[in-house]
């Protein structure tokens, strides 16, 4: 089957929805369960990224860097995503 020419885009874009709306399912399930299993299931995670990196032109400076927060609950999020991508 071959894809259209905006088909990456629609990929990135659905992941990223995918990832917000998993994140966002993360912290509803935080607020309604504290401190218990599925908290730590599906709320913790993992911060991977680059530390900000700082270039200094003495006219302009420019700071780089980025932190990707991923949970269980936004994985499952990319997951549901790619399904939706497939099936498109």
């Amino acid at each position: 089957m071959t894809r259209r020419p905006g088909s990456t885009i629609a990929l990135i874009t659905l992941l990223i929805l995918g990832a917000l709306v998993g994140a966002l399912l993360g912290e509803v399930i935080r607020l309604l369960f504290p401190g218990g299993i599925l908290e730590q299931l599906f709320a913790r995670g993992v911060s991977p990224g680059l530390s900000p990196a700082t270039m200094d032109l003495r006219v302009l400076s420019v700071t780089f860097g980025f932190t990707v927060r991923l949970n269980l609950a936004s994985l499952f999020g990319i997951a549901l995503a790619l399904f939706v991508y497939r099936r498109i």
